[in-house]
């Protein structure tokens, strides 16, 4: 490993990370996002997605020798940066950052590409809030859900604080952004997938539904629900029963309950 120091990032690059990070346009213009702290960019550098560039603190290059030599294996030298902590500290919105961040390339996956089998896809409809989502996306992965869909309205999947949340699952279980979502839920219905959507109103008990089949979970967001339109084409409209005083639960809990419900059925069948 060649053990010279790497050069400094630019005023240009800068710019472009704090672009990337402030703004949907920019991610979309230049087909990046930004991934921060240690977990998440050992996640990205064991993915097959395309790293345009790290940028490091001389303190987290000096505290993390082994970090660094996986880094220095799997990004060329030419595409490591070093930036002082407070120009870090200027460019993002972490509130303790890690010293270490990367700018990488979008990965666009199809969706006749996780069509296979009895498939499990989770599909958000005008869920908002980062936290909640990225989320999701880790439980989808630790479910080996097929892939995550988000519907138009939902937050952009490449926000920082939804790829923070995500913990490294983004670079784990394909995430697709669909323009119409009830299109996208009929071709699913058409590929054999059975459309599982979560209603307050529903008077069947989510645990009531065969998930063993190729199957999408329909998650709405906490304020709105499922659009009408989705609970329309549904096969199944299905609830948590909640018998406390607590009138909802989060998003990503109910997720959680409901996608776990799918893979006790598929180990027990």
């Amino acid at each position: 490993m060649n053990t010279d120091m790497p050069d400094e990032l630019s005023k240009n690059q800068q710019r472009l990370i704090k672009n990337l990070i402030q703004s949907k346009k920019a991610r979309i213009k230049n087909r990046c996002f930004i991934v921060e702290g240690t977990r998440n960019v050992g996640e990205l550098l064991n993915s097959d997605y395309t790293i345009k560039l790290v940028a490091i603190t001389e303190e987290f290059l000096v505290a993390n020798p082994d970090f660094i030599k996986l880094l220095y294996k799997k990004v060329p030298q030419c595409s490591i940066y070093q930036l002082k902590t407070d120009e870090l500290d200027k460019l993002t919105d972490t509130v303790t950052p890690q010293g270490i961040l990367a700018v990488a390339e979008f990965k666009k996956t199809d969706l006749k590409d996780v069509i296979h089998g009895d498939f499990l896809v989770i599909a958000l409809d005008k869920v908002k809030d980062p936290g909640n989502t990225g989320t999701i996306i880790r439980i989808a992965d630790a479910a080996a859900a097929d892939a995550v869909i988000a519907g138009k309205g939902c937050v952009d999947i490449y926000n920082p604080k939804v790829v923070r949340a995500a913990m490294g699952s983004i670079f784990h279980v394909p995430v697709i952004e669909s323009e119409d979502l009830a299109k996208t839920l009929k071709d699913l219905q058409a590929a054999g997938a059975a459309i599982v959507t979560t209603h307050l109103g529903a008077t069947r008990f989510y645990f009531d539904v065969n998930y063993k089949r190729a199957s999408v979970i329909i998650m709405g967001s906490e304020d709105e629900g499922v659009s009408k339109d989705i609970v329309g084409i549904s096969d199944e409209i299905v609830k948590i029963p909640m018998p406390g005083k607590a009138e909802s639960l989060n998003v990503a809990v109910s997720c959680g309950v409901i996608v776990f419900e799918a893979v006790k059925q598929r180990i027990n069948s």
